[in-house]
């Protein structure tokens, strides 16, 4: 069976994704969605819990959802990058399908080819130190460089991290991107039944209705959660955030993303700030963009620190599969009597039980697992879900436990 690889977060699942995903089903024989747990990309929690968002996915036509463990999640574009391309690696995907704003592969590898260049490499770190972000000043030399037209946004600069980790990893993986339909990812216009999961989001908490935007299932698992008042967002964790600060004072310098000197500033800002809003506020700079604080944010609360992503850039420590159809089954279970027989294979385990973890994965693969289910522990507290042991199972558009 031919296997297309696709990279999601359905936070929530929307029309858009819905033409993405079905774009994806006609380019091969299985879809295999690579999506985010608890926490998300851009630093955050998910709005709904992990297993009701793979029940969306499966519902809507995926054959399998791995989870994005989080500490690849929650990460810069590099790095989610690099952990989801290397679970569809290990799941000998075929080919990736990404939404993109320019539709265009050629620039984006011109984008890259760019990087080569010292010049331009200076004066990125030149539009640093004055103060810019990084995606501001990444842009400004882009546009030097290629003129006007070649602004990179969101979808695009993951892409462009997709094809990076490929041409690294020496995958012979085929690319395809589809124009990314709507407006802006942080966009909440519609345009026609297009609207980003920001702009969904925005209409949930406003108590606004949400129906144009998104398909009959999830519309039920979206309101379901809404009723059981299961909707969660960063506010919500401030007071575990603000504790994780305070009692982890002396290793701040050490949580991934941080700087030097601004564990001092996280500080004291979490001492003097009663509630999320007063926090951010006081707390932001031009250097930082909302989406990097926030997941700094998000590993204090969890505790990935720089010598854990050092580690996991490297290696991937395992494949946890959330659920999948009958087609995705079979899959499953040809490709794990193939890396059984293949005695070059790697040592990752695809996991869809953890019964006798301890004998499946090193000291080392059991210290990332366990990290990742810790913070769904602490997703929990807050949206206190059902977790599971084991996957989601499809059958004849029904679930069914094993």
């Amino acid at each position: 069976m031919k296997s297309i690889g696709i990279i999601v977060e359905y936070n929530p699942f929307h029309n858009g994704h819905k033409l993405h995903l079905d774009y994806a089903r006609k380019q091969g024989d299985i879809v295999i969605g690579v999506m985010s747990g608890d926490f998300v990309q851009r630093g955050e929690p998910a709005l709904i819990n992990k297993w009701d968002r793979a029940k969306m996915a499966l519902l809507e036509g995926l054959d399998i959802v791995v989870e994005l463990p989080v500490f690849y999640s929650t990460q810069s574009a590099e790095i989610f990058a690099r952990g989801s391309i290397n679970i569809l690696k290990e799941l000998r995907s075929d080919e990736i399908v990404f939404g993109s704003e320019s539709d265009n592969l050629d620039k984006l590898q011109e984008v890259i080819k760019l990087e080569s260049n010292s010049n331009f490499i200076g004066n990125v770190k030149k539009n640093l130190k004055d103060g810019d972000s990084y995606p501001t000043a990444y842009n400004k030399e882009i546009k030097n460089y290629l003129g006007e037209e070649y602004e990179i946004k969101s979808n695009d600069i993951l892409g462009i991290e997709y094809l990076r980790t490929i041409k690294t990893l020496k995958l012979d993986m085929k690319v395809k991107t589809l124009k990314r339909e709507g407006k802006g990812y942080h966009s909440s216009i519609s345009t026609g039944n297009i609207l980003s999961a920001t702009g969904i989001r925005k209409l949930l908490k406003e108590d606004k209705d949400i129906e144009n935007f998104i398909s009959k299932n999830s519309k039920e698992i979206i309101l379901k959660n809404k009723k059981n008042k299961k909707l969660v967002d960063i506010s919500h964790f401030y007071n575990l955030i603000r504790y994780a600060i305070i009692s982890k004072r002396e290793v701040l310098k050490d949580i991934q993303d941080i700087e030097v000197g601004f564990e001092n500033r996280i500080y004291e800002m979490a001492l003097k700030s009663s509630s999320y809003e007063i926090f951010m506020k006081n707390l932001m700079t031009k250097r930082y963009t909302i989406g990097r604080t926030q997941r700094i944010l998000i590993h204090i609360l969890l505790s990935i620190t720089k010598e854990d992503t050092i580690k996991l850039k490297k290696e991937l420590p395992y494949i946890r599969i959330l659920g999948f159809s009958d087609k995705g089954r079979t899959y499953l279970n040809k490709l794990k009597k193939e890396k059984k027989d293949d005695l070059e294979n790697s040592n990752i385990q695809i996991l869809t039980s953890l019964k006798n973890i301890k004998k499946k994965l090193s000291v080392e693969q059991l210290r990332y697992l366990e990290l990742n289910e810790e913070s769904s522990l602490i997703y929990r507290m807050i949206n206190n879900y059902e977790d599971r042991k084991i996957p989601l199972m499809k059958r004849k558009d029904e679930y069914e436990i094993r």
